[in-house]
């Protein structure tokens, strides 16, 4: 079902017509519907398709977690917005494909990642599959015009990737070797892109390198712009290149859009309409057509109804493991300050990556960070951050 979904997906969506996906999508739901249903009583029927990416979380706690961000980003994305745009055009020049490459390299080695377990090839769109603890292998794409593609692609998969090489060698060839959940894994990622990534700390270090590798592109830039552009906030319609602010909302239209259509309380046959008006409302803009829409995520044509809350749950684990990491281990700020990210993946690899998901995610986060999911440090985190870059 989902190959053929697959292919009318691609067509639709190249076509920006979301009438031609229309029936598959409905067989789809239908599908997900009945399979959730094998797993009656329940509090909420998308609550078995959640479970399958994010054992042991339900609906109900998905809600509370996004209505506790809901306010207060759309504060923090209002004041931002209000204020002077920062420049960026620097990044949209032509950047040599081979030096992006090779600067990548660098980054994800002097982040931990183990070439002798692993390797990156180019893709599409970028992707971390592994073959066991020695063989874990990352993907990236690269855009000639814009350098941040490949960067950030390359980190976000290096975060994948070394969780995956963390894994306990005694767990090796186990039902336990793998993560946790796909909001843990996801953790890791959104760790090492953004709060490793985009920091300014690691800029100062980084980007003297990154120039040496651009100067005609970079050499007039200094580094205060640089970081600005990379931190920009503006609402966009693609989820994939949205900045840290407004990444959520888009998680918040798609989980009510599944939430809905498995509940029955949207029709398949309404949902475009239905997308631009929570667009509107949640980012202020409306998209001209179906591609920049309901179209652009393979999610629903291969089925996986359930895993897009984990992306935002991802991103509020990210910040409580990184705020547990630098409370308990008092040389972590400055050794993030000369680039030494070996304190911090002791850390991590302690903690979380050689446990595999011989916990649950909950007894995870218990274990390491001494409390439960929530929003506190990741909320802490973004104001801080957005608010030392654009001051009121």
């Amino acid at each position: 079902m989902t190959g053929n979904a697959h292919e009318v997906w691609a067509k639709a969506r190249a076509n920006k017509d979301f009438a031609s996906f229309q029936p598959v999508l409905e067989r789809i739901i239908d599908l997900r519907r009945q399979y959730a249903g094998f797993f009656a009583p329940y509090d909420h029927i998308y609550d078995p398709l959640l479970d399958i990416f994010e054992p042991g979380m339900k609906t109900a706690e998905v809600r509370q977690i996004f209505a506790a961000l809901r306010q207060e980003q759309v504060d923090l994305v209002r004041a931002i917005t209000a204020r002077p745009q920062v420049r960026d055009d620097f990044l949209r020049l032509d950047y040599d494909d081979q030096k992006q490459w090779d600067f990548g390299v660098e980054v994800a080695s002097r982040f931990g990642f183990n070439w002798d377990a692993g390797r990156q090839d180019r893709s599409a769109h970028p992707f971390t599959t592994s073959f066991g603890i020695q063989d874990v292998r990352i993907t990236t794409r690269i855009i000639p015009n814009m350098v941040t593609s490949a960067m950030f692609s390359t980190m976000h998969e290096t975060g994948h990737a070394l969780y995956q090489q963390g894994f306990a060698p005694s767990l090796r060839r186990t039902p336990l070797a793998d993560g946790a959940s796909m909001a843990v894994h996801e953790s890791q990622s959104r760790m090492w892109e953004n709060l490793v990534g985009r920091s300014r700390a690691f800029w100062v270090y980084f980007y003297p390198r990154l120039q040496s590798y651009f100067p005609e592109q970079l050499g007039g830039v200094d580094l205060e712009t640089f970081y600005k552009a990379i931190n920009k906030v503006e609402p966009s319609f693609i989820r994939v290149e949205a900045d840290e602010v407004t990444y959520n909302y888009h998680i918040m239209l798609r989980v009510e859009v599944e939430k809905r259509l498995i509940e029955g309380s949207l029709k398949v046959q309404d949902l475009p309409e239905f997308w631009r008006e929570q667009m509107q409302s949640l980012l202020g803009i409306t998209p001209p057509n179906d591609r920049l829409g309901p179209l652009q995520d393979i999610h629903w044509a291969s089925g996986t109804i359930g895993s897009f809350p984990n992306y935002t749950l991802g991103n509020v684990m990210s910040a409580q493991f990184f705020e547990a990491a630098c409370r308990q281990v008092p040389e972590m700020e400055e050794a993030l300050a000369r680039a030494d990210y070996r304190p911090l993946l002791a850390w991590l690899t302690e903690n979380i990556y050689r446990h595999a998901r011989a916990f649950l995610p909950d007894e995870l986060l218990r274990r390491s960070t001494g409390s439960p999911l929530n929003t506190g440090p990741y909320l802490r985190y973004l104001n801080r951050k957005y608010g030392e870059l654009f001051p009121g």
